[in-house]
């Protein structure tokens, strides 16, 4: 991941999805933001085979 200037958004997310992604983060010790910036590093990997 590379660092760059970063733009602020806003996301709805359901009640599950986003007790997930605050399990996962802080699970990992991770931002909200860099476990979905990573998330969608690994989608694009993905579609990529």
């Amino acid at each position: 991941m590379t660092k760059s200037t970063k733009e602020r958004i806003t996301i709805s997310l359901t009640p599950q999805a986003l007790e997930e992604l605050e399990e996962l983060a802080k699970e990992r010790g991770m931002t909200k933001s860099v476990v979905i910036t990573l998330a969608l590093e690994e989608y694009k990997k993905k579609g990529q085979k």
